[in-house]
């Protein structure tokens, strides 16, 4: 998301990430790696498991949740949703630009 903030932000779109880590390990990642979006913690995995990207047992995974990308309008209404297969299996940029048109 780094990477692509820029371009996102010139198609409307807002970014915030959602991470299923401790708080702590999160705010020292992120001294030492300030992000231009909020990160928001889900240590529980209440989110992921109602977000449909929670995986308890996987051949790549154990107890994480799936790399995923929503896109919810203004109204609140959900335009785009995508979960991974797998952990390196990111939505295609192409799709979730497409969206904020």
């Amino acid at each position: 998301m780094r990477d692509h903030f820029d371009e996102l932000r010139s198609h409307g779109l807002d970014v915030m990430v959602v991470v299923c880590q401790k708080r702590d390990n999160v705010a020292a990642w992120l001294a030492r790696h300030p992000l231009p979006f909020p990160i928001l913690t889900d240590e529980d995995r209440t989110r992921a498991k109602r977000w449909g990207v929670y995986v308890s047992f996987s051949y790549d995974s154990i107890h994480i949740a799936r790399p995923a990308a929503f896109v919810v309008d203004t109204a609140g209404v959900l335009r785009y949703a995508r979960v991974s297969r797998h952990q390196l299996d990111a939505a295609p940029l192409k799709e979730i630009l497409a969206v904020g048109r």
